[in-house]
């Protein structure tokens, strides 16, 4: 005996309301990128205890976990709670010891590569200026009259361009109206 409701005779049953006590978030893959960042925060702060006895070390796992949370929304913009990021946490270093491995040598390859940076206070290889076919510039008694050369490329402020003229330039205005 199958009954047959029509559309106007069935009360339509109001949304559930979410509890207002708890947020829930979708459970979503977690990027490589920020499965990194957690990791490095976690054994940055010692979350498993290790170098140390701590005292209220469960407010001390939970304020990291704060801290992870407001840093994976500010660089990532999701927002994950603590329940997700302790369980994540956990699955990396019990059930995915290969992804895991891969995380931690990532994260010696960045502490090398800072350690190096501030012992080398050269500037690194990538932020100097090359070599190769790039005009020098030409000192001012050779520039034609009115003719403007620059004394940098990058992003050049007019205060550093060379004006050769008979007469006096007109001073740039600083004003700003």
């Amino acid at each position: 005996m199958a009954e047959r409701f029509s559309g106007s005779s069935v009360e339509e049953s109001p949304e559930p309301q979410p509890s207002t006590s708890r947020t829930r978030y979708k459970a979503t893959n977690m990027a490589f990128e920020e499965m990194v960042e957690t990791v490095s925060i976690l054994r940055r702060e010692d979350y498993d205890g290790k170098k140390g006895p701590y005292t209220r070390p469960n407010m001390r796992k939970d304020k990291i976990m704060s801290s992870i949370v407001t840093t994976l929304e500010a660089k990532f913009g999701t927002k994950r709670s603590k329940e997700q990021l302790k369980k994540r946490w956990s699955d990396i270093k019990s059930r995915e010891p290969e992804q895991y491995w891969r995380i931690k040598k990532l994260l010696k390859k960045r502490e090398k590569r800072l350690r190096q940076q501030s012992k080398d206070p050269r500037t690194p290889p990538s932020h100097q200026p090359e070599a190769e076919d790039s005009p020098r510039p030409r000192p001012p008694d050779e520039l034609e009259e009115g003719e403007v050369e620059e004394v940098c490329e990058l992003s050049t402020p007019p205060s550093e361009l060379l004006v050769v003229e008979g007469q006096a330039a007109e001073p740039f205005s600083t004003d700003s109206a």
